[in-house]
């Protein structure tokens, strides 16, 4: 009751207590992604960053990584893209890319579609992959959504000989199919990375198996 005395036990757990409640609030903020606020129609030309993506090396393209977080406008827009790689008509079986569409996200993989069950949450982080094993012939690739296999299909196109558009966030076409929110660490490996469901992580560190990196903190937003 309001008014009654704090037992001396009672008084020496509240320190104890609310130091843990600081601890915890910190490590909760230590793990929150850092990243780049993104306008509606910013982009980033991974042709300049990174110009050797225009020779398609598929070996180097194994795991498409990101952490992003969408806005309300992203999540309603019938579609947002994310990244994309194709030729300049951006047909279906030339693309490699990953998009929202009405803030579910999907995978194409040169004409094979994989597509999230839900939309993801607005404004809040989420981990985006999608991996491809280009070491066979009929090629394997997996949608995955904070360390949950959500889809996984066969790729039956063939590789192209290059990708004469290479970008982040942004619409090539001027179609309207921008996004907006926040993106954090993007990362494009060599290997896949995932097999098995995993904790998803708060970064996306530059490692051996990286072919390409974009730190959170310094996207080169056009």
């Amino acid at each position: 009751m309001i008014g009654l005395p704090v037992s001396k036990s009672l008084r020496r757990r509240l320190p104890f207590a609310c130091a843990l409640v600081f601890v915890c609030a910190i490590r909760a903020l230590a793990q929150e992604p850092i990243g780049t606020l993104v306008r509606p129609g910013a982009t980033v030309s991974l042709l300049k960053a990174w110009p050797e993506i225009a020779k398609a090396p598929k070996e180097k393209l194994a795991t498409l990584e990101f952490l992003v977080r969408p806005d309300s406008a992203a999540i309603a827009r019938p579609r947002s893209f994310i990244m994309t790689l194709s030729n300049q008509a951006g047909r279906d079986a030339a693309v490699l890319s990953v998009t929202l569409e009405n803030g579910t996200v999907h995978g194409y993989v040169f004409g094979t579609a994989l597509r999230a069950p839900r939309p993801l949450k607005p404004g809040r982080w989420t981990h985006v992959a999608l991996t491809v094993n280009t070491k066979t012939i009929n090629k394997q690739a997996t949608l995955w959504i904070d360390g949950k296999r959500v889809s996984e299909e066969l790729v039956l196109e063939h590789w192209p000989q290059s990708f004469e558009v290479a970008e982040l966030l942004s619409d090539k076409w001027n179609l309207g199919r921008v996004f907006s929110g926040s993106i954090g660490d993007v990362r494009i490996s060599n290997v896949v990375r995932y097999r098995k469901d995993f904790n998803p992580p708060s970064s996306l560190p530059r490692d051996d198996f990286c072919s390409f990196h974009l730190a959170g903190t310094r996207i080169p937003i056009q």
